[in-house]
This record gives structure tokens, C-alpha cells and sequence, in this order.
């Protein structure tokens, strides 16, 4: 913790150094441009300009949040260009209290200098630069933030165009009740799972190059390609047994290069051809947590006698015999726990995918626009070299698994779309559009289980071999063997198909009643065919030991065996498609009308049924209405809703599925022209809604739950999930002076919910919480070209429920930002 402070303290004090320096050069500077700056001050008409106070504070800014250069505070010629720049420096002070990884996930941010923002710009005025006549370079968040934005575009007239970006993001997810046991205290060992066992700590970075030739040619060529790379560590949990921690080495790598030719032959048509390749690189591995991984978590080193370490896992419920009944026999694990001596999992991951397409537009006859576009992918997914190995222990005297084998899947797709717009009379047009989507993906998978038997965990297994398990099969040496364990060697060829043929066709009519009111009339047709087939061939191996008779245990009972005492069987499930046709409906209504130029209002309807389902929480029944009304009550005042309701039904048989999404959003911006002040107001309800019928498996009976029709195990119940949260914000900004530009703002979510728990010590968690983010900012002009620049954020992250049996979520925390701008 000491050093954690006292490098903080540090890159605190180097920042503070280096604004006091910027602020004498500033202030040096100042002197000489104080003279000119109150000659242009005098007399000068008054322009508010909020538009300085941007600091890129939150972790959440994206890429295409990067600045757009602002009106440059003086220019420089450069062999015949015109260059202007601006550079912002500067520096975060963060702290927090609360929940460390809940901070990382929400707002991970750290205290240390930065470049908050860099943009250059080089202009030829008369388009007569030699390699170039426009050139632009934009750079925010290096040195410390989250992400990271390198943009950089060039051009020379109707010769090339050239863009290339990069991007670098930091990505920590730690939301601890995600995958958590959720261990009761009141277990015999109560251990709290202090982090999400699936928590997640890479950087993705993302590149990319663009070229165009010729781009206002009869003919055009586009070049591209990118590459995202996401590296890092993650964790995750594997179930053999128990449920245990495991750390992923992540290196996911995705090359994507793109070819496109467009010709403009032909009056008011553009056709165009694209050639498409992906190819995905999946080298991410797995193996058992470490004891200092564990630790982390909150767990402790465990020992089976005579003092090996070994890995219980996470769930610690001694009512659920979670590892086991009894866990400990003296000071040392009970040797017939499930439990984890080592685990490894890999296998390359690599996938192709090429496409080609075929795309047009026109409106060369007078009446008549139509578009269509035709692809074509045959993509390839292979994992050649799949392996599992496990080493620990299991229910029916389960000691070792090992899995190898290779794995092969193609995706075949065929789609297109062709829309026409026919203009009937000055007041009506007629549109129809078709597309149409098919593809098939059959995939293979080869693989061989390998399981060991020992009859606890101080006992090494046994390998069978003829010459350690010679008949009658009852030496020491034999496999361990009892009724319920499974086959030795399971050999698995599956093969699987999958398909989908779906077309949709949309007819509507659009008709203008005046210049203020247009209506449209529309009906949507779609038609889906899916078809499934699965097919196994499984070849099935069970030794014998420590009697022969074990031998013919499970799918082998009453077969034979072969002269080494080994019986096999074998089976087959043929191949029985499943094909299931869905048919859709949908009726299509909406308007726009502007009965004065300062109010425009909009509504759009659709009314849909389908026939048949494929999924459980697939809709035989929507309903989406959307509606948007703008109103501008005086030049300087602005008033905006968007109200947008979606309902979902399918109460077919036991499914009683129905949702809803309602969202109502009002909007008020006021900025008076001649005023020195401006303010703009926002709030968003949502209201969300699912409920459907499932089975799921619990010790005690849930008031209102039945047994599954399935099986006498599962219950049936209904599940349902509410929530209801409300957003708003609100922004004031003020210029009391031409040099000083003060912003205040309070963005606040509310949000409360319920939904089925089946676990009695589940917290609500996220369905019920309030985070506040209030702001403040401030820029001071100190001269034509210098600006000083101050921001502060609050973060307020509360849970209403309690926290469960892990770290609370709740933190909160500052973030200030100091900078300065330089522009020249």
C-alpha cells in the first residue's frame, strides 16, 4: 500500500512540475500577445463559444468521440501549406473508495500526466501540394487512460484518398456476482468469493488502412485492412466434480482485408464489386488457478495428506455437499472430495471467412430508383488439435479425464436484396423490397475420452494393460473400477447440419395528402425454413478390475468380452431431420407531419404474427409503435420526445412467454443567441418486462412451482424479470467573460427491479441502484493561443439491496483533469 502511495505521490508530483512550467511559458507568452489581443477584444462583435470546455475525462469515450480540430487561434505556412495545430497536455488525479474491480469495470481511471488531445492539420489552398493537398492527424488519451485514438487522413484531389487508425483499449471487467457460487456464511468452511470468477483483464487494439483511387473516376478502386488483437488474462470455471477457478491466457487475432471496384459508367448508376477475407487466429489456453490466484479470491491453501496441495474449487455449501460432505478428516482434505490436482485445456482456433459481392444503384429512368445487392461466403471454422486433461477427482471414483480430437465446421451463405421505389403520380410512390438469406453449416467432430478410476485421492490411477491387469482381472494393479463408473475409452463421431432459408418481401405506399403531411401504408411477408439434423456414432470401451464382472458394467451389461477381458459396444444415431417452417405477417403504418415549420412529429407502427417459433422467447405476436415529436418554441429554445414501446407474446402451450420494452424520452436544449449562458435537459424512462415458464432444479419447492412435465427432477415455474429505470441529466454552461467558459452538469440513474432468484442468499445486485456522475469544468483564455483547462467528475455507485455474501459493489470516487491548449 506504501508504494502504491508513494508512486502516486510521485507521478502527482512530476505532473504538477510540468503544468507550473507550461504556465510560465504561458505566461511569457502572454505578455507579448496581450497588446494584440486587446485590440481584437475592442470593438469585437461577442460569439459564445462553448466548445472549450471538452476534456476527455470519462474511460467511456469512443473513437469517434476524437475532437474535431477547433477554429484555429492563428495559422503557419510550410512549403505552400497552410498548417495550424493544437496540442493539449495535461494530467488526471483520481481516487476512490469502495470496490476496486467495480471501479476498473465502470470508470478505470488513474492519476498521472496525459496527452489529452493532438491535431494537426496541413491544407494546400490552391490544390498544389506535391504528395498531398489535405492532411489531418488526431491523437487523444496516451499515457495513462484507458483508451487510446491515433487518427490520420490524407488526400490529393481526384488522385487517392488515405486514411489509417488505431486504437487501444483497456478492458476490466471484475462485477462480482457474475458466476459466483454465492457461498452461504453458515456453511462449515465459509468462504467468500471476493471476484467474478469470470473477470476478464485484456487490451484489445484495433488497426486499420484505407485507400481510394481515382474517387471521383468512372472508375474506383478501394483497398483495406484491419487487425484487432485482444490480449491479456482472463478467468473462467470449468464442472468435473466441483466447479474450479481457471486462469486463460487470451490471444484472440482477427486480419481482415477488403477489394472494391466501383463504375460510374452510366448515367445517375453506380455498380459495384467487393472481394472480402477474414481469418481468425484463437490461441487462448486454459489451465488450473494457481495457489496465489486463488488467494486472490479469497481462498486458501488446502492439502490432502500427506501434504499435496490440492484445488477444492469454488462452491463451499456444506448443505449441497459442495465440495463434499466432510471436507476435512483432521487437518488434511477428506481424500474422497471432489477436487483438482491440475488441469490444461487448448486448441488452435482457425477460421476463414471470404466473401464476394455484388452490389448496384439507379435512378436513370425518370420514374423509377431500384438497388440490389448479391454475396456469396463459403467460410471454414477448423480446431485441429483439441486436448483436455484433468487430473483430480470425481463422483464414481473418477480420477483423470483426458479429451482429444479435432473439430471441422463450414458455413455456406447466399443472400441478396432488391428494392424499387416506383414514383406513380407527384403524391404516391410505391416501394417493394425482397431479400433473401440461405445457408447451411455441417460440421464434423472427432474426439476420444479417456477416463482413470482410483478409489480416492491418495491412490494413483491405474492404467490398464494386459501385462499390470492379467486375468482374473483382481490385482492391485488393475483399474478401480465400481458399478456406476463410466466406459474407459469413449470414441465420439458426430456429425451435425444446420440450414436456414429465409425470405422477406415488404410492399408499401407512400402518399403525400399536402407539402405537410405524408402517410405510408405497408405489408411485410417473411417466410423461414430451418432445418437441424444431428448424427453420433459412439464406440465404447470398458476394462475390467478390480473384477472381471466389472467389465460388463453400464451400456455393456450382459455383452462379451474379448479375450483380454475388454467389452466393447458401439451405437448409432442416425441422422433425423428436424425442419421447422415459420410464417410471418407483419402490417406496416406511420406518418410525418409538420403542421408549422417549428413542429415536426413522426409515428411509426407494426403489427406482427407468426405461425410457429423456434425458440422459446421467439414472438408469435409483436407489437412496436414509435413516435417522435420536435418542437422549436423559439429560436434559442428547443423541445424533443421519443416515446418507443415494444410487446412481445407467444402463449402457446406452457411457454406463457410476454415482454415488453417501453422507453419514453424528453429533451430540452436552451441557448439564447445574445445570452452568455446555455443549458440542455434530458430524461429517459425505461420500463422492461419478460416472463416464461421453465424448468430448473432446486433442493426446496418453490411456492407456486410444479414438477416438469420431463421428469420427476426439474421444477416448472414461471420466470419473470422487471425493471424499471429512470435517466436524467442536465447541463448549464456559462461564459461571464469573453475569457472564461464555466460548465456544470448531473447526470443521475435510478434503477429498481426484481426477478426470479432461486438462490435464498442472491443479492438483487444490479436491478437495483443509484450512480450519480456529477461534472464540473472551467477554461480560462489566457491569450490567443493558450487556454487553461480544469475539469472534475464525481462517481457515486450504490446498491440498494445487500450485498450478498461477497465484497460489497458500491464506490465511489473524483477524477480531475488539468490541462493546457495550445493552439498555433
Amino acid at each position: 500500500m506504501n508504494n502504491k502511495r508513494n508512486d502516486r505521490f510521485l507521478k502527482l508530483s512530476v505532473m504538477v512540475v510540468f503544468l507550473v512550467l507550461l504556465t510560465v511559458c504561458a505566461a511569457l507568452a502572454q505578455d507579448k500577445d496581450k497588446k494584440d489581443a486587446d485590440k481584437k477584444d475592442t470593438g469585437a462583435k461577442t460569439v459564445t463559444d462553448f466548445g472549450v470546455l471538452s476534456l476527455g475525462v470519462d474511460s467511456s469515450r469512443k473513437a469517434y468521440d476524437l475532437p474535431e480540430p477547433s477554429a484555429p487561434q492563428g495559422k503557419d505556412s510550410f512549403a505552400g501549406y497552410t498548417v495550424t495545430q493544437t496540442a493539449e497536455f495535461g494530467g488526471r488525479i483520481s481516487d476512490f473508495t469502495g470496490n476496486e474491480g467495480v471501479w476498473d469495470t465502470f470508470v478505470n481511471l488513474g492519476t498521472g500526466p496525459r496527452l489529452l488531445e493532438y491535431t494537426l492539420e496541413m491544407r494546400s489552398p490552391g490544390h498544389t501540394g506535391l504528395l498531398f493537398d489535405d492532411f489531418s492527424l488526431s491523437n487523444f488519451g496516451y499515457g495513462g487512460d484507458p483508451n487510446n485514438v491515433s487518427r490520420m487522413r490524407f488526400s490529393k484531389g481526384a488522385l487517392y484518398t488515405f486514411s489509417a487508425n488505431f486504437r487501444r483499449d483497456q478492458n476490466v471487467f471484475d462485477y462480482d456476482l457474475l458466476a459466483n457460487p454465492l457461498n452461504p456464511s453458515v456453511s462449515t468452511i465459509p468462504i467468500a468469493v471476493l471476484h467474478s470468477p469470470h473477470e476478464i483483464l485484456l487490451t484489445r487494439r484495433m488497426s486499420d488502412v484505407n485507400v481510394g483511387l481515382f474517387p471521383v473516376g468512372a472508375v474506383r478502386v478501394k483497398l483495406g485492412w484491419s487487425r484487432v488483437v485482444n490480449e491479456g488474462t482472463s478467468f473462467s470455471t470449468l464442472h468435473v466434480g466441483t466447479d474450479t477457478l481457471l486462469s486463460q491466457p487470451t490471444l484472440n487475432t482477427s486480419d481482415s482485408y477488403n477489394a472494391s471496384v466501383s463504375f460510374r459508367f452510366i448515367p445517375r448508376t453506380n455498380i459495384n464489386y467487393d472481394q472480402f477475407y477474414t481469418f481468425y487466429k484463437g490461441d487462448t489456453t486454459a489451465q488450473l488457478a494457481t495457489q496465489d490466484q486463488m488467494a486472490l479470491f479469497g481462498f486458501p491453501t488446502f492439502f490432502v495428506a500427506p501434504g499435496v496441495p490440492v484445488n477444492l474449487g469454488l462452491p463451499f455449501n456444506s448443505a449441497g455437499n459442495q465440495p463434499c460432505a466432510a471436507v476435512f478428516t483432521g487437518s488434511f482434505v477428506t481424500n474422497t472430495c471432489n477436487a483438482f490436482f491440475s488441469y490444461t485445456r487448448s486448441g488452435r482456433n482457425r477460421n476463414s471467412y471470404p466473401t464476394e459481392q455484388i452490389s448496384f444503384q439507379s435512378s436513370y429512368f425518370k420514374r423509377v430508383d431500384f438497388s440490389g445487392r448479391f454475396s456469396y461466403s463459403d467460410a471454414e471454422a477448423s480446431t485441429p488439435d483439441y486436448s483436455d486433461v484433468f487430473d483430480g477427482q470425481k463422483s464414481n471414483r473418477g480420477r483423470g479425464i483426458a479429451y482429444a480430437g479435432a473439430a471441422l465446421a463450414k458455413r455456406v451463405s447466399t443472400s441478396a436484396d432488391f428494392g424499387i421505389t416506383i414514383t406513380l403520380t407527384k403524391k404516391a410512390r410505391l416501394i417493394d423490397n425482397f431479400r433473401f438469406n440461405n445457408w447451411r453449416i455441417p460440421s464434423s467432430w472427432d474426439f476420444t475420452t479417456t477416463n482413470l478410476f482410483a478409489a480416492n485421492l491418495l491412490v494413483k490411477p491405474n492404467v490398464f494393460s494386459p501385462a499390470t491387469c492379467p486375468p482374473p482381472f483382481t490385482a492391485a494393479t488393475c483399474p478401480q473400477h465400481i458399478t456406476q463408473s463410466s466406459a474407459d475409452v469413449v470414441r465420439d463421431i458426430i456429425s451435425k447440419f444446420e440450414r436456414q432459408d429465409a425470405k422477406v418481401n415488404t410492399f408499401e405506399l407512400e402518399y403525400d395528402f399536402t407539402r405537410n403531411f405524408t402517410a405510408h401504408l405497408g405489408y411485410r411477408y417473411e417466410r423461414r425454413d430451418i432445418t437441424l439434423s444431428d448424427s453420433d456414432q459412439t464406440f465404447s470401451s470398458f476394462f475390467p478390475g478390480p473384477t472381471a464382472a466389472l467389465a460388463n458394467r453400464g451400456a455393456c451389461a450382459g455383452l462379451p468380452v474379448d479375450a483380454q477381458g475388454v467389452c466393447h459396444t458401439s451405437t448409432t444415431t442416425p441422422a433425423d431431420p428436424e425442419v421447422t417452417e415459420i410464417n410471418g405477417h407483419a402490417a406496416l403504418f406511420g406518418f410525418s407531419f409538420r403542421p408549422s415549420p417549428k413542429l415536426r412529429t413522426s409515428f411509426d407502427s407494426e403489427l406482427f404474427y407468426a405461425d410457429n417459433i423456434f425458440t422459446r422467447i421467439s414472438p408469435r405476436h409483436l407489437q412496436r409503435y414509435k413516435a417522435r415529436v420536435n418542437y422549436q418554441a423559439r429560436d434559442w429554445w428547443n423541445v424533443g420526445s421519443v416515446i418507443n414501446i415494444r410487446e412481445n407474446r407467444n402463449d402457446t402451450g406452457d411457454i406463457d412467454n410476454k415482454q415488453h420494452i417501453r422507453s419514453y424520452v424528453f429533451t430540452s436544449s436552451v441557448a439564447p443567441g445574445s445570452a452568455k449562458w446555455a443549458v440542455d435537459l434530458s430524461y429517459d424512462y425505461n420500463d422492461i418486462f419478460s416472463q416464461t415458464n421453465i424448468c430448473f432444479a432446486a433442493s426446496v419447492v418453490a411456492p407456486g412451482t410444479t414438477k416438469c412435465p420431463s421428469g420427476p427432477g426439474p421444477f416448472f415455474g414461471l420466470s419473470t424479470y422487471n425493471e424499471q429505470s429512470h435517466l436524467g441529466s442536465g447541463m448549464l454552461v456559462m461564459k461571464p467573460t469573453s475569457r472564461v467558459t464555466a460548465g456544470f452538469g448531473y447526470t443521475v440513474t435510478n434503477s429498481t427491479g426484481n426477478t426470479l432468484i432461486l438462490n435464498p442468499v442472491a443479492p438483487t445486485g444490479p436491478l437495483s441502484f443509484n450512480y450519480h456522475l456529477p461534472t464540473a469544468s472551467l477554461a480560462i483564455k489566457i491569450n490567443e493561443r493558450l487556454i487553461y483547462k480544469a475539469g472534475w467528475n464525481f462517481y457515486d455507485y450504490n446498491e440498494k439491496s445487500d450485498p450478498g455474501p461477497t465484497l460489497p459493489r458500491d464506490f465511489r470516487g473524483n477524477a480531475f483533469t488539468l490541462a493546457l491548449r495550445y493552439s498555433m
